[in-house]
């Protein structure tokens, strides 16, 4: 599911489970129709099997809810490490509001046209106001908090040289645009068949992957590369640095 309500952070079995059946109309968050067959196809009193008292053992309090639920199961599938992951976002000392309006945009879960049509909550995904093309908030929340960073270190490191609001405002609408080009170019462009995340190798082999940069002002090419295998596992990395005319002798292939 793309996220729990919350109203349901505290769910616990017994407030869905009533007389040998799931009551799921009590549940706020949305869930398909794979995952209402699931639940219903799972029967607790059949789990706990004779023994009285049974409990839930990933909570300390040993009651279950969807927050400890939640938690479990990132564990599990992700690795969650509780003092990691989304914890440094919660843990900002700013409003809720603020917070959670940052997760959905890190999440990609903003209500916006584009996330309503692809649910088909919406019948278009084009902005409301102007019609001119796909409406994805994340492009210019994020294009806002750059350049709005970008003018406190201008007033910092820069101070006579002040920037207007209705400039810091138009150079984020700039890089929206820019942004929003850029990302339609890649999807027309990248083939389906290429994966954005890596893939691992074949059992017992192992995969290496490497990059490079060069400043078009420099005389060395930074390079980098590190070893994975099939599983995932770290085996050997290098960093370093090469003169840029020991790529043209040839020289930098026998590093």
């Amino acid at each position: 599911m793309d996220y729990v309500h919350i109203s349901d952070s505290d769910l616990r079995i017994l407030d869905l489970w009533s007389s040998g059946q799931w009551n799921l109309e009590n549940i706020y968050s949305p869930l398909n129709q794979s995952l209402q067959s699931n639940i219903n196809s799972y029967n607790p009193d059949v789990q706990a099997g004779s023994e009285v008292g049974w409990c839930w053992t990933g909570a300390t309090s040993k009651v279950y809810n969807a927050h400890s639920g939640y938690l479990w199961l990132s564990k599990k599938m992700f690795s969650w490490e509780d003092r990691g992951n989304w914890l440094w976002l919660w843990r900002q000392h700013v409003l809720e509001k603020h917070k959670f309006l940052a997760w959905l945009c890190l999440r990609e879960a903003l209500p916006t046209a584009a996330f309503r049509f692809r649910r088909d909550i919406s019948y278009m995904d084009s902005c409301p106001r102007c019609f001119s093309g796909q409406e994805s908030r994340p492009f210019r929340f994020f294009s806002g908090l750059w350049w709005i960073w970008r003018s406190r270190n201008n007033e910092i490191f820069h101070p006579h040289e002040h920037w207007t609001t209705d400039k810091v405002i138009g150079m984020a609408l700039s890089l929206e645009k820019e942004l929003r080009n850029i990302f339609q170019l890649q999807r027309l462009s990248i083939p389906s068949t290429i994966s954005g995340s890596w893939i691992s190798p074949s059992v017992g082999t192992f995969k290496i992957n490497c990059d490079a940069s060069y400043p078009s002002s420099g005389a060395r090419v930074g390079f980098a590369c590190v070893s994975r295998d099939w599983k995932g596992r770290w085996q050997r990395g290098c960093l370093g640095t090469i003169e840029s005319r020991s790529i043209l002798q040839g020289e930098l292939f026998a590093i």
